[in-house]
């Protein structure tokens, strides 16, 4: 069974997520679709639920990287492969292009595909020696100041070792995944993203002693919120998962679960990299 996740606000995802499922259709496979893709799509209500999408073989995503983000917390656990159909601004983890989704989905189906395992994260926030809640992100987890609120202290201890404080804005602790995403913005470092490790990287430290950090991917990050004069958010791959106080600890490590992802010899990471970041390239004003 093929599975389709809609970035249902894009119109061009859309009207190609009517052509994909004709062609699924077609090819005699079956089909099945998340709430919002299914109604987007006008697909049989027998096919649209969240359990049969948790029963596909392969997920077909039609977006750009968040899409892929939002189907990696349903596909990672249940360990079910997906194949990104590239149609955003920006993307870096879809491997396919709407003309060559049928080639790279009939080379899944036969086996020629290779399916590439992406380390994940998983955050827990501790409230006075109680765990209150947690989440898990394929990019990134962030904790970050509200619109209005002063610059935060805050500290980050790796392992046993004693933690470091330093003022800022924020904290990205990315995969080498999510290196390409807000980390980069930030000022961090581009990974490649089989490799094994934590990229953590200060957001407008207010100082030159708070630097990126590669750290093994094994390592575990807490951060502590030491004080805070407004909001201070934590975020998975850029949703929100709770508001933090003060003295609120984040303990973030490599999650159990892996995203896993169809490739079928497009673009390499280093391709991507010159072809959309300009890598190398000379800009003249």
């Amino acid at each position: 069974m093929i599975g389709l996740f809609v970035n249902v606000g894009k119109p061009a995802a859309v009207d190609f997520g009517r052509h994909a499922a004709a062609m699924l259709g077609r090819r005699g496979l079956g089909l099945c679709a998340d709430p919002d893709t299914g109604e987007a799509l006008g697909l049989p209500v027998g096919c649209i639920s969240q359990e049969q999408l948790g029963q596909a073989d392969v997920i077909i995503t039609l977006g750009g990287d968040g899409t892929i983000l939002a189907a990696a917390a349903l596909a990672a656990p249940l360990g079910i492969p997906i194949l990104g159909v590239h149609m955003g601004q920006f993307g870096f983890i879809a491997e396919a292009h709407p003309d060559s989704l049928e080639r790279h989905l009939e080379a899944f189906l036969d086996g020629r595909a290779h399916i590439e395992e992406r380390m994940m994260l998983s955050c827990a926030v501790v409230r006075d020696g109680v765990h209150v809640t947690g989440a898990e992100g394929l990019n990134d987890v962030v904790v970050t100041k509200g619109t209005m609120t002063r610059m935060l202290q805050m500290s980050a201890a790796f392992g046993p070792h004693p933690p470091m404080e330093f003022p800022a804005d924020g904290l990205v602790i990315a995969t080498p995944t999510g290196s390409t995403a807000y980390a980069l913005s930030a000022g961090g470092p581009l990974v490649e993203p089989t490799v094994q490790a934590l990229v953590v990287v200060p957001i407008c430290a207010h100082t030159l002693a708070a630097r990126p950090l590669v750290t093994p991917a094994d390592m575990e990050v807490t951060v502590l919120v030491i004080s805070a004069s407004g909001e201070v958010i934590l975020s998975a791959d850029s949703n929100e998962v709770c508001r933090l106080t003060a003295n609120d600890r984040v303990v973030v490590r490599r999650s159990e679960h892996r995203t896993r992802i169809v490739t079928c010899g497009g673009p390499s990471f280093y391709g991507k990299v010159q072809e959309r970041l300009l890598w190398g390239e000379r800009l003249n004003a």
